[in-house]
């Protein structure tokens, strides 16, 4: 996705999120920020499902239009529609078609609550050009002539077809919905239980042989007025592991991007490797022919002839080989991919030319950029902190058990019982209590009141009332208290130390990723540089075998050195792509990364490269 696209894209966006807001600055509102991302991130999901309009089409609307999205929490898409027409019809319908290809986008960060809102989306349209780097790339030689098109590499796809096809991926969102229902769990808890209740008996007394039947039917219930913020507490819990749960199905898809990016790129890097020895091979057959034919003509030595045949030898050796690393990348990226073949999938294009156009990119942001980042953007620090709120929980919960805990309970309805030759008559049936106990260390003091009222039975001729009054002490029955607390107490604190122990390995891994990422640009700079010296080495042997200052075998290493720095400028480039994909997946999926010939998938735009 273009540059000019993103960044209308953004400041659109932008504007949108202010509006409602619009006395308080963006920058000091990082909720803000966070809901323009996840709106540019359905932008670019939806843009890249559309297929693309023709330019009669484009030209005869405005070229952007707004949808809106229904989604729920966890990114279920309900309904669509369009919002702001484009003023074209056919363009209007081809992007609402592409908004169904997915029935679930990303879930809400927990900026935008927990219920289900419609999301406006804007999509912004702009006519194919022939592609040039973009300033977000930095050319190693300035004034290198450009391509006129470029080679799409099929990241995307990868990436897509791998979260389809991951189960972990559909492990995480069924714990989304998991976590969900204890939500609903949770919140039940605060509420009356109540049950209906139907019963009938019928018997024999024991001195006399006449039958009775005695009916009640009743509504039961029961209240907790008070249970020391307990349940308040389970409902936090509950929305903390459903907090936790969400994040950890962002960091399964990030790390399985991550895996998919790393083996696409050493599948590009192995197939252009590919390429270059087989055009290496076809180039030197011609300087063989000669050398054979010289040493038939007796023109040169046995010795430089068995020279030349050993290089052509190694040529082929290298072809071969190159062959068998990019069947084992091949098996790598398809593995990540969780698919048995790639044939047709993936185009990749990567002739010699087109690979040296491809400059290494050269982020302006520092170290201290990424890891405050990697801080605020991190899935799996996310859990953590959420993790440490649930066990945090825990413990409260734990602790208010020795408070007072206090229930109402009762019954009401109807009920009666006569002889078989008596009538039958249904009268009130109620009962009333208020249940209140308290834990004494190890033990229970419970008391209760109760008052009942109830119809008259066989063998009765009126009603009875009863009030009871009782108080119980349970001995040594709640020494499990104890444990709870100091299970809850040891797992607050385990959650405190991972949380520590996660901030310092983002810390390590952005580092790591950051200073290998800058290692690599060097790198590739410098092999950049050799091809040039090893072209003019060629050119120069080349004109000196053509007036016989040389034999074949100095010409076939000429070509051979220029190959083998060509095919360390590939693998510095693939590793250097790696180191990106890396420091990116390190940074929390937040670098601004635009090449379209190779580059990051589905960056979100937040650092632009250097001008």
């Amino acid at each position: 996705m273009r540059i000019k696209r993103i960044m209308l894209l953004y400041l659109f966006v932008v504007a949108a999120v202010t509006a409602a807001n619009p006395t308080v600055s963006l920058s000091n509102l990082p909720k803000e920020e966070v809901i323009s991302q996840y709106i540019i991130n359905l932008s670019n999901d939806i843009y890249g499902s559309i297929e693309r309009p023709v330019d009669s089409m484009l030209s005869g609307s405005r070229g952007e239009l707004r949808l809106s999205l229904f989604l729920s929490p966890w990114g279920e898409l309900k309904d669509a529609k369009v919002s702001e027409s484009s003023g074209s019809k056919e363009l209007d319908n081809i992007c609402l078609k592409a908004v169904w290809v997915y029935d679930r986008y990303q879930p809400f960060p927990e900026e935008l609550g927990d219920e289900d809102r419609w999301i406006d989306v804007p999509i912004i349209f702009e006519k194919t050009k022939p592609w040039f780097p973009e300033s977000g790339a930095k050319s190693v030689k300035e004034d290198m002539p450009q391509p006129e098109f470029f080679v799409g590499v099929g990241i995307d796809d990868a990436v897509d077809i791998a979260m389809e096809n991951d189960m972990a991926s559909r492990i995480a969102e069924e714990e989304i919905s998991l976590s969900r229902l204890k939500i609903r769990e949770a919140r039940r808890g605060l509420y009356p239980a109540a049950s209906l209740n139907i019963m009938e008996t019928t018997g024999k007394t024991t001195a006399y042989t006449q039958d009775f039947t005695d009916k009640e039917y009743k509504m039961k219930f029961e209240y907790p007025l008070y249970y020391g913020w307990r349940l308040k507490y389970a409902v936090e819990q509950a929305i903390s592991n459903m907090k936790a749960s969400t994040y950890n199905y962002d960091k399964v898809q990030q790390d399985l991007r991550m895996e998919v990016e790393i083996a696409f790129y050493s599948y590009l890097a192995t197939k252009a490797n590919v390429k270059l020895q087989e055009a290496l091979l076809k180039d030197v057959k011609g300087v063989f022919e000669g050398a054979k034919k010289r040493f038939d003509l007796e023109l040169s030595t046995k010795a430089e002839f068995l020279q030349v045949e050993s290089q052509m030898k190694q040529i082929s050796y290298q072809v071969l080989s190159s062959e068998n690393d990019m069947e084992i990348a091949k098996l790598v990226l398809t593995q990540a991919m969780n698919v048995k073949d790639i044939e047709g999938l993936v185009d990749v294009d990567t002739d010699l030319e087109s690979l040296d156009m491809l400059m290494p990119v050269d982020i302006d942001i520092s170290l201290e950029d990424c890891v405050e980042l990697a801080y605020r953007n991190r899935p799996d620090l996310k859990i953590k902190e959420h993790m440490l709120d649930f066990n945090d929980y825990e413990r409260k919960i734990a602790l208010s058990k020795d408070q007072f805990k206090v229930d109402l309970t009762g019954t009401y309805g109807k009920s009666g019982g006569a002889y078989e030759f008596e009538p039958l008559n249904m009268d009130k049936d109620w009962y009333v209590g208020l249940k209140v106990s308290k834990p004494l260390g190890g033990n229970t003091l419970a008391a209760s009141y109760t008052k009942e009222e109830t119809s008259q039975k066989h063998g009765q001729s009126s009603r009875t009332e009863s009030v009871s009054k009782s108080l119980e002490l349970g001995i040594l029955d709640n020494l499990q208290s104890f444990s709870e607390k100091k299970s809850a107490s040891i797992a607050l604190k385990k959650a405190m130390q991972e949380l520590d122990a996660a901030k310092d390995a983002i810390f390590k891994e952005v580092k790591e990723s950051y200073l290998n990422y800058k290692k690599g640009l060097i790198q590739a700079k410098t092999n950049f540089n050799k091809i040039r010296h090893k072209e003019e080495e060629l050119k120069i042997a080349k004109a000196r075998a053509g007036l016989n200052e040389i034999p074949s075998s100095e010409l076939l290493k000429a070509h051979m050195e220029l190959t083998d720095e060509k095919s360390y400028y590939i693998e510095a480039l693939g590793s250097l792509y790696q180191s990106l994909a890396r420091l990116n997946k390190a940074s929390g999926y937040t670098l601004f990364l635009d090449n379209d010939t190779f580059r990051i998938a589905n960056a979100r735009p937040m650092f632009k490269a250097k001008p």
